[in-house]
């Protein structure tokens, strides 16, 4: 078989066409130093920051004599509270702070129908033995009640259960008879109840 006349030229216009594409020289990326690059950047100056000037208040002569008079008033008040003091008709700053102290005391204290209780100390002659006494009665009593009211429970319970006991069974024979009625009972001979009346 021969090659038919086609394919050669093909192979030509393949040839051709890779000779005239031009080969593109391919050069090497240099390697820059990041140091170098970051070095050439120029480092930028924080904008420096300016703050406004206050004006200063001036006093004028009026408010420097309200001034005046205000602070001779408070000396003065200050040393009458002294004086107060050492007498004593006044009381000290810790007699104040303490009098905050206890009235924070009475209002934790509990409050029934709008009366304070107090809490106090009550002395009495009782002895640990009395009291184990005491405990031994009460708790007597509160396990002897219990006991009767579980007794007491526990009877009604039965007595409940008795009862639909005796009408579930009285059900059962009420149904019993109405069977027995419309089936008719047994027959004769053999023993076997009748499918029907009629039957």
């Amino acid at each position: 078989m021969e090659m038919p006349k086609v394919v050669p030229q093909i192979v030509q216009t393949i040839e051709e066409t890779e000779e005239e594409e031009p080969i593109e020289i391919i050069k090497e990326k240099e390697y820059i130093v990041p140091e170098q690059v970051f070095s050439q950047v120029p480092v930028q100056q924080p904008a420096p920051v300016v703050k406004k000037v206050r004006k200063k208040r001036t006093m004028t002569p009026e408010m420097l004599e309200k001034l005046a008079v205000a602070r001779a008033k408070a000396n003065e008040k200050r040393k009458a509270n002294k004086e107060a003091r050492l007498k004593g008709e006044m009381k000290t700053p810790t007699q104040v702070k303490q009098e905050q102290i206890e009235i924070q005391e009475e209002k934790k204290r509990p409050v029934v129908n709008n009366v304070t209780n107090e809490y106090k100390t009550i002395n009495n002659n009782i002895t640990p033995e009395d009291i184990q006494k005491i405990a031994l009665e009460t708790s007597a009593k509160a396990t002897a009640e219990a006991l009767y009211q579980y007794e007491e429970i526990r009877k009604a319970r039965k007595q409940e259960k008795k009862e639909k006991k005796e009408q579930e069974a009285k059900l059962i024979e009420r149904q019993n008879t109405i069977k027995k009625s419309i089936i008719g009972g047994y027959s004769g001979d053999f023993k076997k109840p009748r499918k029907s009346i009629y039957g």
